[in-house]
């Protein structure tokens, strides 16, 4: 069950950079603007490198589609492949698959990607680099990530217990 776990979370890791490969990084900083603070979004959009509506449409894509990668990927996984018919099953291996493409996203996306790289910076924002590009800030969101998960997979297990209706 171990490995089959490990070989799923890799599973996620795939998917999870081919959604940052064509959502993001195609498209340059600009592509993930949705997942920058605020301050940087207004800065860009009065540079005139995006509209407001440009980047509310990029945020619903991108979080339509990263609640399938979320929900629908782990569900297939819990449910058809790894045969899970308890309440409990369902969240402990959703908790850990999860935790498992958050450590992708924590060490390549968050720390080396946007933290360490220059790539994430958008000329004109530089002075609000320490909103967003250090990676401290990063560590603490996700810390807070960790406990706010166990919710999260307790809700996600409550819903495929639903849908199975076991």
């Amino acid at each position: 069950m171990i490995l089959k776990i490990v070989i799923e979370i890799i599973i996620l890791w795939l998917v999870f950079a081919l959604y940052m490969e064509f959502l993001v990084r195609k498209k340059g900083p600009i592509g993930g603007i949705q997942f920058y603070p605020k301050q940087v979004q207004e800065r860009v959009v009065k540079l005139g490198l995006i509209t407001k509506e440009k980047i509310k449409k990029q945020s619903v894509v991108s979080m339509v589609l990263l609640l399938a990668i979320d929900l629908v990927l782990p569900f297939i996984m819990i449910i058809y492949v790894n045969n899970a018919r308890t309440y409990w099953d369902m969240v402990w291996q959703y908790y850990v698959l999860f935790m498992g493409q958050e450590l992708y996203d924590w060490f390549v996306v968050d720390v080396w990607w946007v933290a360490i790289s220059d790539w994430w910076l958008i000329p004109g924002t530089e002075d609000l680099n320490h909103l967003w590009h250090d990676p401290k800030i990063k560590f603490l969101g996700k810390i807070k990530l960790i406990f706010a998960a166990v919710i999260i997979a307790v809700l996600a297990g409550g819903i495929y217990w639903g849908i199975m209706g076991v």
